[in-house]
């Protein structure tokens, strides 16, 4: 093929900056044939040759395919949203053109993909390389998300920030330093340099200069953000080939280096490091834990314990069966536990139904449309139902409300038959004074009470009868008739 050189980097990221050419860009299939001539053919071009042959009417053929795990590590199609569904291993990506072009909303995986991972057996003979014991099918929302940098790279400093926690070390400045600010030593004729305050910054009496002073290095980051983060990182390591799936970690023998074989059976032997997460107490046992213990390179965790930095800080993640499905669990319900959906007041907690519409629902409203319509003065009877709405001021609700609310001076009363005692009335008992400090009169005694009060009441009777009520009678009676009634009436009050 003679044809001019180009540098190709969307077309082909494996081979990202190589010099190929341009015919071998635009046709996979020649270039495939072109590089088996060389004698350097390589697995992705192979897979790119076979991707070509297949016709594109033979769906049956390349699902089936697909579901044997032979889909190329990269497809040359511009993957969509209505891409059919097709099985995808780890390790495998759609076109990395169009996800580096969109990574804030492209999945590498693409859209409609059904993830799958291979579930291995830990533990076998030293010269057994078995098939794999079964396939675990992953959700997208989790091993299937955009790979969002951003987040990954907020939420890791994060945690960096959380394992600094919190600087204890107080230093002081010059000025809080104890001692006096005089000058050291004189200058003047002794040969040497200038040499101010003793406690000067770099002396070897001095301070530190910025003085570090207590500080939580923590910073807060949403629980949303964590959430998401998470998921990303879980996206990316699927999309690395950097997660695996056992049966469990159940060894026969405490040994490190028996341990050590197997794990190199599933992770390879350029692996640096690997996380092994495990459910609990049932997917593990004692011999793993002691063969575990002595290796550096390897972490064992709890479900808990997976984190964004663990994920970037190891190569591999190898999960138990049951770590796996309590890993989805969680990161599933983590919204339900946060109450970041929506709550409604039924009693599953899912929305209630949209009832449906009664015949002759808006009827009233109808009939008053038509009487104000056939009206006849109808701009006065429009100006008059006009005045009985305002505009709402609410962003939520109706745009119109009524000017006059009905029910504006309403309060709730307490209209229960039996009304709740007030809580004073439960105490009373605790508080009766049965023995009162005043006893109870006697009847001798209440008897003469009443006599008084009798006879106080007959002598004010006779007093008001003494009075001289008229002015006709005062003016014709004499002086001394008038004296001799008051003595006397003065007289008897004596008596009394």
């Amino acid at each position: 093929v003679a044809a001019g050189t180009l540098r190709c980097r969307s077309q082909w990221p494996t081979q990202r900056g190589c010099r190929l050419t341009e015919d071998a860009c635009r046709w996979p299939r020649l270039f495939a044939l072109q590089t088996q001539l060389r004698g350097a053919a390589t697995p992705v071009t192979l897979q790119a040759a076979e991707h070509e042959k297949e016709a594109p009417s033979e769906l049956a053929e390349s699902s089936d395919t697909n579901a044997k795990g032979l889909v190329a590590s990269s497809d040359f199609r511009e993957p969509s949203i209505h891409d059919p569904p097709r099985v995808m291993r780890p390790g495998q990506f759609v076109n990395i053109g169009t996800v580096v072009r969109n990574w804030w909303a492209f999945p590498a995986v693409g859209f409609n993909s059904i993830l799958e991972i291979p579930v291995e057996k830990l533990e076998v003979e030293p010269s057994h390389n078995p098939p794999p014991v079964g396939v675990v099918v992953v959700p997208n929302s989790i091993f299937g998300v955009p790979i969002r940098k951003d987040v990954v790279h907020m939420v890791y400093w994060y945690h960096r920030r959380a394992l600094a926690g919190y600087q204890a070390t107080m230093q002081l400045y010059k000025w809080e330093w104890p001692g006096s600010n005089r000058k050291f030593r004189s200058q003047k004729k002794s040969g040497k340099s200038r040499m101010g305050r003793r406690k000067a910054a770099g002396r070897f009496e001095g301070i530190h200069k910025p003085a570090l002073r207590p500080r939580d290095w923590r910073i807060q980051v949403p629980k949303r953000i964590v959430w998401k983060a998470l998921k990303v990182m879980l996206s990316v390591k699927y999309v690395q080939d950097s997660i695996k799936v056992v049966d469990s970690f159940h060894l026969q023998s405490h040994k490190t280096k028996h341990l050590v074989r197997n794990l190199r059976r599933l992770v390879g032997r350029h692996c640096k490091s690997a996380m092994l997460v495990h459910e609990g107490h049932n997917d593990v046992n004692d011999n793993f834990r002691w063969a575990s213990a002595h290796v550096g390179a390897i972490c064992r965790e709890n479900v808990e314990g997976v984190s964004v930095y663990n994920l970037l800080k190891y190569h591999q993640i190898i999960f138990t069966e049951a770590a796996l499905s309590k890993l989805i669990a969680e990161i599933q319900n983590f919204p339900v536990k946060q109450r970041w959906r929506p709550s409604y007041a039924t009693p599953d907690g899912r929305p209630a139904p949209i009832p449906e519409k009664v015949p002759g629902w808006n009827r009233v409203w109808v009939e008053k449309k038509e009487r104000l319509r056939n009206a006849e003065f109808r701009a006065r009877e429009f100006f008059r139902e006009q005045l009985k709405w305002k505009w709402s001021h609410q962003l939520k609700g109706p745009l119109k409300i009524p000017r006059n609310d009905a029910l504006a001076g309403f309060r709730v009363r307490d209209f229960l038959t039996s009304p709740e005692k007030p809580v004073w009335e439960k105490l009373e008992s605790l508080y009766v004074d049965d023995e009162p400090l005043e006893e109870e009169p006697d009847e001798e005694e209440l008897m003469e009470t009443l006599e008084t009060l009798h006879r106080h009441t007959e002598l004010g009777e006779e007093r008001h009868s003494a009075f001289i009520d008229t002015k006709a009678e005062i003016q014709t009676s004499e002086l001394g008739t008038l004296a001799k009634v008051g003595r006397k009436s003065s007289r008897s009050a004596g008596r009394l």
